[in-house]
């Protein structure tokens, strides 16, 4: 999971110039971050589906402790 949020970050890097100039005026470190959670939810609920186990409550907790790493990293990416 840790590997698929790099590369996400990767490319909201990559993509910020062009977000940047298509949506002037909008908090793209908040839409950013919202789509790389729902990005990665999705990978996240696919890989326990393959293996026909639903997430546990602790899973669900991980998760959102891992994610919300990434926070402060957009934040970041858009400040400068």
């Amino acid at each position: 999971m840790k590997k698929h949020l790099d590369l996400l970050l990767a490319q909201v890097k990559t993509y910020k110039p062009f977000a940047k100039t298509a949506f002037p005026g909008v908090n793209l470190a908040d839409a950013c971050f919202n789509l790389v959670v729902g990005n990665a939810f999705s990978v996240f609920l696919s890989q326990y589906t393959i293996r026909m186990m639903s997430p546990t409550e602790k899973d669900l907790a991980d998760f959102g402790i891992l994610v919300s790493q990434y926070k402060e990293k957009i934040n970041e990416l858009f400040l400068r």
